[in-house]
Formats: C-alpha cells, structure tokens, sequence
C-alpha cells in the first residue's frame, strides 16, 4: 500500500472491531498512550497502518485496506469516513477509462469534445462532492421563533434561574437579535464579532437622533438599543405618581435646545468607539460554565453593554457541539429577521451559494406565510435553480399543542405527528395552488422534540443537494462506458457537422437579446409600497446604501427579473433543439454524451449569467444615482411630514425620476452590458460547443 492512512480512520476501525487501545498496544508490541497519540494525528505511515488494521482482523479493517489499496491513479484516496467516497471512486475509475480510451487506437480527433466534455463534467463532480463543508441559513420574519429552535436544535441552552432550558442568544417576541449570527464548531467557546464601520455608526446614530426629534422610529427597536447602550443615552421608564413614563435622554436633550447634529457628536463621543477595539474572546473546553459564559457574552454583545466591543455586524459562535459535529462539516447562519422585504443582498448570497441550504422558518398555523411564498416566488422569477437543486427547504415551528388543533377529516388529529401530516398537506396543497415549486417540509417543537428530529431531516435535506451532483456522475459515467463500448465513427463524423450546422442556425436567431419585457425600475416601486417605512427612510437617508433595503440591489434584482423574461423563450429554443439532437442521435453513444453534457453546463451557463445581470444592474445605475441630490432630498424631507402615505408619495417621486431622460446613460449601460454578458456566457461557449472538430 502506497497510501497513507488518517488516524481517525483507525481509531473508526478499532471501535467498530470493539477492540480497546491497551489490548491493541499489546498485539502491536507498543503501549496505549502510543495508540491514542496515533489515533488523534494526521497520516498514519502505510506500513504500519497495514500492520495496526491487520492487528484488528475485523470486517471494517479489511474495508479500509481494500479501499486504500485501490489503484489511485487519478485522485489522492478520500477518507474511508467520507460519505461520499464510492461516489469519488467511481470518478476515479472513470477517469482512468476515458484515459485509456484517449491512448486507444478506437480514439479519433472527431471524438475531442465529446472526452474533453465528459472530462470536464468528472472534474465539476469531483470539485464539488470531494468537500463536506455545508452552510444552513435559518431565514424567517422577525418574531417567528427560528433563533429559539435554532439554539435548543443546536443544545445551545442554559438553565435560567428556574432551571428551565433558556437559549444562549436572546430572545423575545422579537427585535432582539441585532444582527446575523453564525454558529460554527471549535475546539473551544468563542465569540468573535465583526463590527461595522464607524461611518455606518455615525448614520444611525444620526437616524436615531432625527427619529427622536421628528416623532418617529427610524431606526430598527434592537439596534436603537445597542446605540442607547453603547452611549449612555438611554430611555428608561420611571414611575410617575401611579404610571411609567419614559424619559429619554436624547428627547430631553432635544428639548432643551440640542441641535441634532451636535446631540449627534456627543453621542458617538460617549459611545468612546476607539476603546472599543476587541473583535474575539474565547473560553477553555474544560470550563464547566461554558454555556453560561456564552450566555452572558452574547447578551451583552448583543445589547451593546459589553464596553470591548462596538456595535456588532456579525457574531461568530464557536462551540465544541457534538450536535453539530454529528450533523456534519457545518456552518449554521441564523440570518437578520425578515422585515416585509426579502430583496436583500445576504439572503440573495446565500440562495445562489451552490453549497448553501437555505431553511425557511414559518409558525405553525400560517405555514407557509407571506415571507415564505415571496421567496419562492421572487426566485421564480430570477430565474434561480435553488429550489430545484433542492437547496431551499421549510421548517415549520409549531408550539404546544398547535398540531393537536388541525382537523383530520372534521375530527381534532388524534397525535402531534398525525396533525403535522395534514399540515404538510394542506402546506404542499397551498404552495401548489400559487403555482410554486414543491419544497421538503419538516416540522420542529423546539420544547417538545429532540434535535435530532430536525438535524436527520436537514441532513437528508444536504443529501439531496449533493445528490444532484450524484445524478451528473451517473450520466458521466454512463457516456463513458457507452462511448467506450460503442464508437461509430462514419455516423459520428454526419451527425457532429450535421448538428454544428443546425446550431450556427439556431445561434443566429437567440444572439440578441429581445426587447425590455420589465423595466428593472418597476421592482423597485413595487418594494417601495411593500416594504416597512423605517427601513425605506433609513435607506433614503443614506442613498440608497441601507442593508434592508438597499435600492442598488433591488435595481439589480429588477434587471435579473427582466433578463430572465427576456431570455426564456431563447433558452426554450435551445433545450427543444437539444432535445431533437439527442432523439434523432440515440443510436450514437458518444453524441448523447456531448449533448447531455450541455445541457448540464447550460444550465450553469444560465445561472452564470443570471447572476451577472443583478451585479450589472447594480453598478450601472450606480453614478446616476449618486449624481442625483435633488432625488434624494426629497425623498427624504418627505419623511417624517406627518402627512399620510409616505411610501405612496414615494414611489410616485421615484417612478417620476424613471420615467425622465435622466437615467437613461444607465439603461443604456444595462443594455450593452447585458448583450456582452449573453454573448460571453451563453452564446460563444454554445457555440464552441457545439462545434465539429476538423478530421486530420
């Protein structure tokens, strides 16, 4: 055996043999404290690693020398414990075949594409399967629970005074997480923050200061609470004869005369923000208060009473959780609550992120909510493939006895699972009947059920995601095999050029783009009306930079929704003449192996290029934007007025602007980058592919 082996592997071999590390030293002629410090290293040296397997005599230890002893040629050998590994070995194997083949005297310059494509399309699995990194992102309306179930599914809970189970982060009926939190495995508690920017400070300390002076909240409840803290400018409530009134600071200070933007600097002075310069502490394993300190740390972190640290951006929880260890190479996001607008540039990452799984959280009775059904369809009209690809899921939160209330056929359901059953029912009946795509439902109590309800679900869940590249390798495989077995060069030679010419023809007719089917300005009117009107002022206020809501990416969006009008008929045309090559070819092996293949990359082609359309709206509208002072003044002066139906006169001020020559320069650059972007990712490479190899 050429190959080393991990000590985990060992250690995972013993314990299935149920052999202790004593009785091993001993047939080993070596002592435990030896074996232990084998078992915990990296590579284990081949030659004693045959010796320590041969040692055990189990069925396991005659698995790990078979696959170790494979023929890697290719590839470096997987772990034994990668749950992928037979999957890698077969790209292995079939690399090795279509290596062989490429020497063979069968082999032809007319079959290139066909082995460079299938090459390709091994690499893209292997790429992809051979890491088992994962990130799950809770994504759910503020208040809806998803940070409790998160942290009692994660057995991040401490006895509070009660000696009841409580959440390490805080929570409430909501507005109480200040901001995303990410929860990853270590070998010790930690918590490391990331910051914002001390402008970024400035601006909502100024939105707080003119929210207070104008009579009106601009600035979200918990972050208004991490500046008051950070400050020393609070709005505590005192008893006044029988009642509470709050008496807050920076209204008194207004009252007295302050200018808001002095009131301002005194604020941000007494927040001191160049002492506060900590960004990580981290706490011993051994501790026997781990969680308790975690508890602590966060909640002041969170609520800005910790004087080492500024207002946080993001919180990094690290944890030796056995949980989450047994779930797999994890990261798990619990995203900032959704405040009526999902059009935001986080939860867009994490969509299109191909190794992301994103869990839409909804409560029991209103499953599937207005949150959820908006994600599904704003993806919808993307163009997006995660709910295909299986990379978006919901998870239902029910509480107490809410699944005894369903009625099964006009009678209580008789039991929590039973009640949960027709609940997904009435769930995949309602997401069908508003014409969205059929998504895996699951249900988690976080009082009531174990965590390893909702881990075994997310992990099958993760199972699918990767099974999508599973399916990729079986067709790889399959083409190769084919190809190998039956190659017919006099009709491979017809059918290449004959489907070369059939698509310069095809080509011709989708290389330009149609006309504008949505104007990308129209997405940003409908979210003016929809979102909620703090986040919109803020937004104004800053110029459009406001992280929930931020109009360059709603305009980005907007041109990603037109694009994606615009090319469907043309991707239609494409997939019906792929589908006729692979019909009239069916007989040729190595042909319905070049066209399956592009139908795969089409579709990252399309991704590729949908993508490239948000980032291509949001730049191009950029300088207009900034160059517009008279725009910008008066969608903020209108806040606050107290006349009525602010976001209404908004989106008239803004589809106004639209509708003028100013943005023009814009659209134009929208236009012309687009047809670039189609071109590069959609129709050079389907031309290169399909192209016929000349015969030497």
């Amino acid at each position: 055996m050429r190959f080393s082996i991990p000590g985990d592997v060992l250690r995972h071999a013993r314990e299935q043999a149920g052999v202790k590390q004593s009785a091993l030293a001993k047939t080993l002629d070596t002592n435990g404290t030896f074996v232990s410090r084998l078992e915990k290293g990296g590579a284990v040296d081949p030659t004693f690693a045959v010796r320590y397997l041969q040692a055990l005599a189990s069925p396991v230890a005659e698995e790990v020398l078979e696959f170790y002893g494979r023929s890697w040629v290719k590839l470096d050998p997987p772990s034994f414990l990668h749950p992928d590994r037979e999957h890698l070995w077969r790209v292995e194997e079939t690399l090795q075949t279509l290596e062989a083949f490429e020497q063979s005297p069968q082999n032809h310059p007319i079959l290139a594409p066909t082995i460079t494509a299938l090459r390709d399309d091994l690499s893209f699995v292997l790429r992809y399967l051979e890491r088992l990194d994962h990130v799950i992102a809770w994504v759910g309306d503020i208040g809806v629970g998803k940070t409790t179930a998160l942290a009692h599914a994660a057995r991040l809970v401490s006895p509070d005074a009660k000696g009841q189970l409580r959440s390490v982060f805080p929570v409430g009926s909501g507005r109480i997480t200040v901001c995303e939190t990410v929860i990853k495995t270590a070998p010790a508690f930690g918590v490391a923050v990331e910051p914002l920017a001390e402008d970024a400070i400035r601006d909502l300390v100024q939105d707080l200061v003119q929210g207070v002076a104008g009579g009106q909240s601009a600035v979200p409840a918990e972050i208004a609470r991490v500046l008051r803290n950070l400050s020393g400018f609070r709005a505590p409530k005192v008893m006044v004869g029988d009642d509470f009134e709050t008496q807050d600071s920076i209204a008194i200070a207004l009252a007295g005369g302050e200018e808001p933007a002095t009131l301002t600097d005194k604020i941000i002075a007494a927040m001191d923000l160049p002492s506060r310069r900590e960004t990580s502490l981290a706490l011993s394993e051994d501790s026997e208060d781990g969680l308790q300190w975690l508890s602590r740390t966060i909640a002041k972190i969170n609520s800005g009473q910790d004087p080492r640290f500024s207002v946080p951006r993001r919180i990094t929880v690290l944890v030796p959780s056995d949980s989450l260890k047994a779930a797999g190479d994890l990261s798990i996001v619990d995203t900032k609550g959704v405040e009526t607008i999902t059009q935001r540039p986080d939860l867009r990452g994490y969509i299109d992120d191909v190794r992301t799984l994103v869990v839409l959280c909804t409560k029991f009775p209103d499953a599937p909510n207005a949150t959820v059904q908006r994600v599904l369809r704003e993806n919808e009209e993307a163009g997006s493939d995660a709910a295909e690809r299986q990379r978006v899921a919901m998870l239902v939160l029910p509480r107490g006895d809410e699944p005894l209330q369903v009625s099964n056929e006009g009678e209580p359901a008789e039991s929590r699972a039973v009640g949960c059953a027709v609940r997904r029912d009435e769930i995949r009946q309602a997401l069908s009947g508003a014409g969205l795509p059929k998504i895996n439902v699951s249900f988690y109590d976080a009082h009531l059920d174990r965590p390893e309800v909702v881990w075994a679900s997310l992990r099958d869940q993760i199972s699918l995601m990767r099974g999508v590249y599973v399916g990729r390798l079986d067709r790889s495989v399959r083409a190769v095999n084919e190809m190998v077995a039956n190659v017919d060069l006099v009709k491979t030679r017809g059918a290449r050029k004959s489907i070369e010419n059939a698509f310069d023809r095809l080509i011709e007719r989708v290389q330009v783009l149609p006309n504008v089917r949505r104007p990308a300005h129209q997405n940003l009117i409908d979210q003016l009306t929809a979102s909620h009107q703090s986040s919109v002022a803020a937004s104004m206020a800053r110029r459009g930079d406001w992280q929930n809501f931020s109009v360059l990416h709603i305009l980005g969006v907007g041109v990603r929704q037109d694009a994606n009008l615009r090319s469907s008929d043309h991707f239609g045309r494409i997939e019906h003449a792929l589908e006729d090559a692979e019909q009239e070819y069916a007989d040729l092996p190595d042909v319905r192996a070049v066209i399956s293949s592009l139908r795969d990359r089409l579709a990252k082609w399309r991704q590729d290029f949908l993508t490239q359309t948000l980032s291509i709206g949001s730049d191009a509208f950029k300088l207009t934007l900034q160059n517009q002072p008279g725009l910008w003044t008066e969608s903020t002066g209108r806040y606050g007025t107290g006349v009525p139906g602010y976001k209404k006169d908004l989106a008239v001020i803004w589809q106004d602007f639209f509708q003028t020559a100013a943005p023009d320069d814009a659209r134009a650059a929208v236009e012309a980058r687009l047809a670039e972007a189609w071109l590069s990712t959609i129709v050079e490479p389907l031309r290169a592919a399909t192209r016929a190899v000349a015969e030497d």
